[in-house]
């Protein structure tokens, strides 16, 4: 897999789990445990986004 596919890979991966995220603050409330683990699941997509492509 190129560094391309990967970078793109990574990025849906990314939009998913903000869609997820932003589902679940609906769902259960911005500060629920569910909606936090949501979010440092992405903050973590979007760490590892930066370290490698950017």
């Amino acid at each position: 897999m190129n560094k391309i596919s990967l970078e793109q890979l990574v990025l849906r991966r990314i939009n998913k789990i903000r869609e997820e995220m932003i589902l679940t603050a609906h769902e259960t409330g911005i500060d629920s445990i569910e909606t936090l683990k949501s979010s440092q699941k992405l903050d973590r997509l979007i760490y590892l986004h930066l370290l490698h492509f950017s």
